[in-house]
């Protein structure tokens, strides 16, 4: 490999970016974080002013306590606002969280990523994580793969010459770099301004696939999917503790994270009807299938930290809270944000 050029994917991986390179707050094996998820779809469903909102939310969401602040991402099938542009808004109005995406989906050409996540970075201080994911396969996640013109059986595939494009040149610190892959192709690409962090934002995947597994452990650094059961995440975390192990890897380098919806209420019975209200009004389908995907749960204080204590006992560090409300109302955020704040962070900080 000679100067400013990256192999193509013929060739062995480039490996990841040791943790020393990196300006954030170390995670230890035994910290833990608790973040939540910024409203941006219930945002664009209200049609009023309430993404105008977003920055002023953030700073309430450091105030209360927590510890990042997330933006998802569904342009089409589940639209919503912009994770990157919602969490510049944060970083303009926070100072300590970490702001991170739940989850990119590879539908911008890499450059084009590697640029706008460097100048988040920079804007926030370097705060950024960037969780990544291929999306769910779903007719109408096919459709928005379609809509932008990214085959959606390549979209494993792109995603991952994508972020290997993007650590090229965020190393690069400005000099240029060329790639030659099965989807692109880089001749000479010099980008400014790299990343506040030396190697890059984190790059946490949201995967669950047994080759992404064996890929998150061996070269990227984290693992955050939206497991359904804390045994299948403790499952699914062995594996990728196996192959960061194997490829010589210390412990700190990959930080296990876990993506969860709670609500939390004076009673099972009342945390049920918001949970049942508002992933009908989100996407429009019942609890019981929502739960086959994804790790949802309602109950008293007591209750959601025994089941959120399970994912911790399994090693998850970083816990990121979706907060499902009974409508989608922004009144109704702000209240979960406080009811969460006050009555369950205690309990989740006392687990670790």
């Amino acid at each position: 490999m000679t100067p400013g050029r990256i192999p193509d994917r013929t060739g062995p991986d480039p490996g990841p970016y040791p943790l020393s390179d990196r300006n954030t707050v170390p995670q230890t094996p035994t910290d833990l974080r608790i973040g939540v998820v910024l409203p941006g779809r219930e945002s664009v469903v209200e049609r009023n002013d309430y993404p105008r909102h977003l920055g002023e939310l953030s700073r309430k969401i450091e105030q209360l306590g927590y510890d990042s602040i997330w933006a998802g991402e569904s342009p089409l099938a589940r639209s919503r606002m912009n994770p990157v542009l919602a969490l510049t808004a944060a970083a303009t109005t926070t100072e300590r969280v970490q702001l991170g995406t739940a989850v990119l989906l590879p539908l911008r050409p890499p450059v084009h990523l590697a640029h706008e996540l460097a100048c988040l970075d920079r804007i926030s201080g370097g705060r950024l994580i960037a969780g990544l994911g291929s999306g769910f396969s779903s007719p109408a996640t096919q459709a928005e793969f379609a809509a932008y013109g990214i085959p959606f059986g390549e979209r494993v595939g792109r995603m991952r010459e994508t972020l290997e494009i993007c650590r090229a040149l965020w190393r690069a610190e400005g000099e240029p770099v060329s790639f030659d892959g099965k989807y692109y192709r880089l001749e000479d690409v010099a980008l400014l301004p790299v990343p506040d962090q030396p190697a890059g934002p984190p790059l946490w995947m949201a995967h669950s696939g047994e080759k992404m597994l064996e890929r998150t452990g061996r070269i990227y650094d984290g693992w955050m999917p939206t497991s359904t059961t804390a045994a299948g995440y403790a499952k699914g975390w062995q594996r990728v503790r196996e192959a960061r192990e194997a490829a010589g890897r210390p412990e700190s380098d990959v930080t296990g994270a876990v993506y969860l919806s709670v609500a939390v209420d004076r009673t099972p019975e009342k945390a049920e009807e918001t949970l049942k209200a508002y992933f009908g009004a989100y996407y429009r389908l019942d609890l019981p299938t929502m739960r086959t995907t994804q790790g949802i749960f309602g109950g008293t204080p007591e209750q959601v930290a025994e089941w959120v204590g399970g994912y911790i006992a399994a090693g998850a560090r970083h816990i990121v809270l979706r907060l499902p409300t009974p409508d989608l109302h922004e009144p109704s955020y702000r209240a979960a944000l406080d009811r969460t704040a006050e009555e369950l962070l205690p309990l989740l900080r006392g687990l670790a």
